[in-house]
């Protein structure tokens, strides 16, 4: 497993867990649960806890860039999430989330197959803070935003199931958007 070198810097390739910043929990999804509903995909969620293998993602370029294994990730680059365990990706659409009403986010695909859902842009959630440079970096808050449908990474205290919250797309911003890369 490769994690984030001693400059904090994320970079394609890394093993990274996403900490959501306002309930403390952890980006998470397991091979054995599906939604019921909607898209029938994967689930994703968040749980409390340390981060485990379930909550562990591959940082990976877009299928078509000249982006490799090793370089930086920097704000507006665009980057897909693969789930170590279960080898597929983090994925949205314009499918409606099963509690909330919002947008659905689930974990699709595999290894040889990727398509424009599993595209997510990096953003800095403060531009004017000064803690940001030129690359995202562990323990930096980040808004992640849907590249097809431009609804960002959210979660929040709605319960999605037993010691689950909800992750949804969001339209709009506020601090239910904020995430970091975190190990502890």
């Amino acid at each position: 497993m490769s994690r984030p070198q001693e400059d904090g810097i994320i970079r394609f390739g890394d093993h990274i867990s996403l900490k959501h910043f306002t309930t403390g929990r952890y980006l998470t999804s397991n091979g054995d649960q599906y939604y019921e509903e909607g898209s029938k995909q994967q689930k994703v969620f968040t749980v409390e806890g340390s981060p485990s293998d379930e909550s562990t993602f591959i940082v990976i370029p877009p299928q078509v860039t000249e982006e490799q294994a090793g370089y930086e990730v920097g704000f507006e680059d665009q980057i897909r999430l693969k789930h170590v365990p279960t080898r597929t990706n983090l994925h949205s659409h314009e499918i409606v989330s099963p509690v909330s009403g919002q947008q659905e986010v689930s974990c699709f695909g595999n290894d040889e197959y990727s398509d424009d859902g599993d595209l997510w842009k990096v953003l800095q959630y403060d531009e004017d803070d000064e803690q940001y440079d030129d690359f995202w970096r562990v323990n930096q808050p980040v808004v992640l935003q849907h590249v097809a449908t431009g609804k960002l990474l959210h979660s929040h205290d709605v319960v999605l199931a037993d010691g689950q919250n909800e992750v949804t797309g969001f339209e709009g911003r506020d601090d239910n958007d904020k995430w970091a890369v975190s190990f502890d």
